[in-house]
């Protein structure tokens, strides 16, 4: 009997090894690292294409905006790259954490294991093979002896690839958890390195903001960035005229393609981007930064950073990317020669080209480009030609 019920309990055993599952996955995760990878990727190839506009058009290294947009750009890729290193390092400690917790109920498993097959020595010790040797003389008929003794071989094999199975799995986990903790010492160096360079970055923009200060008591360096940033005004009016002009030429020799697309029925309002308040309205103003009275082609609206901007209605989108001091910007063409512009952005969501819907999540609020705070700055423009947005914004 003793030795039918520890062949019963080493099947247990035996069903229990064969329907461990793996260890518990982190594919949330891992989907979340892959999207910070790729909007990594994405941040770093808007950068390198705006650093080419940049040198074709011939700006000024040495350029306010352009040491500001440099900053800006720098910090942005710096941050990405410690957000996915975050999710990593997020990521190793979950696993690791999840292979001591199978270690310790693998260490658990065995010592109980071997409290059995303590006692079945202590067995053996006192009454030899007799109990088994009974247990085939006992047998009726040679079928039945062979049944026996096969079952006996298979406990006694039994007892032998059970403890070795379960040594080589606590070895395998110990191993596991040992690479675990090793990435998790590299992924901590890097971030930490990645934070210091974070820390030189903020202490770049800092240097930058001197700088402006010095510009505005210094009047050829004052005269120098009012230039350049009443140059980068004429950039983006370009930038959209341009833009259109490209898309309606490949409308013009593919005419099925205005068709997938949904664009704002002629004469319809624009729903607004975000909810704040407006903290500044179109029209000639002193600017926060220069201090110098300017037209401001759109209106800010005031919101806490990270806050999600939407589409002001349906369209495609024409340009995602850096403009010299709008910071990321997203232009969307809403059709009948009507577009709005999405500026200071902390993250951008859509690609150009893609179709959006009124309301779409298309990026963040955000302080990029010359901006002294987190908002929203948004344009209307009509042919290129910025508008009133309050004209255009539903009441």
């Amino acid at each position: 009997m003793k030795t039918a019920r520890t062949a019963c309990f080493l099947l247990a055993i035996a069903l229990f090894l064969a329907s461990a599952g793996p260890l518990p996955g982190a594919s949330g995760l891992d989907s979340r690292i892959a999207q910070e990878e790729a909007r990594m990727r994405i941040l770093e190839k808007q950068i390198s294409e705006h650093q080419k506009r940049a040198k074709q058009m011939g700006e000024k290294e040495k350029g306010v905006l352009t040491q500001l947009n440099s900053l800006d750009q720098k910090k942005k890729v710096t941050e990405q790259r410690i957000r996915v290193l975050e999710l990593k390092l997020e990521k190793v400690k979950n696993t690791i954490s999840n292979l001591r917790a199978e270690v310790r109920l693998t260490e658990q498993e065995l010592a109980e294991m071997m409290h059995v097959f303590e006692n079945r020595l202590v067995d053996i010790y006192k009454y030899g093979g007799v109990a088994e040797f009974n247990l085939l003389l006992s047998s009726t008929t040679a079928h039945e002896a062979m049944e026996t003794s096969y079952l006996l071989n298979r406990i006694a094999l039994q007892d032998q690839a059970m403890i070795s199975g379960m040594l080589e799995k606590k070895d395998r986990l110990l191993q596991a958890a040992a690479q675990m903790e090793q990435q998790e010492k590299e992924l901590a160096v890097n971030t930490s390195h990645l934070g210091k360079e974070r820390k030189t970055f903020r202490e770049e923009i800092n240097k930058s903001n001197a700088f402006l200060g010095q510009v505005r008591q210094e009047r050829a360096l004052h005269e120098q960035a009012v230039k350049e940033l009443q140059q980068s005004q004429k950039e983006i009016q370009q930038t959209v005229t341009a833009l259109m002009r490209k898309k309606r030429d490949e409308e013009s020799r593919d005419r099925g393609r205005s068709a997938q697309y949904t664009y704002l029925p002629s004469g319809g309002q624009l729903s607004w981007p975000v909810q704040g308040q407006i903290s500044s309205t179109f029209g000639t103003r002193v600017h926060p930064v220069f201090k110098t009275k300017m037209m401001h082609t759109g209106i800010d609206i005031r919101a806490p950073r990270g806050t999600p901007v939407r589409a002001a209605g349906p369209g495609e989108v024409l340009f995602a990317g850096w403009l010299r001091g709008y910071g990321q910007v997203i232009i969307i063409d809403h059709g009948n020669n009507l577009s709005s512009v999405y500026a200071h952005l902390s993250s951008m969501s859509v690609r150009e080209s893609a179709a959006v819907k009124k309301g779409q999540t298309i990026g963040s609020v955000g302080s990029t480009g010359t901006a002294t705070g987190a908002h929203l700055h948004f344009e209307v423009r009509v042919g290129g030609d910025a508008r009133d947005p309050m004209r255009y914004l539903r009441k």
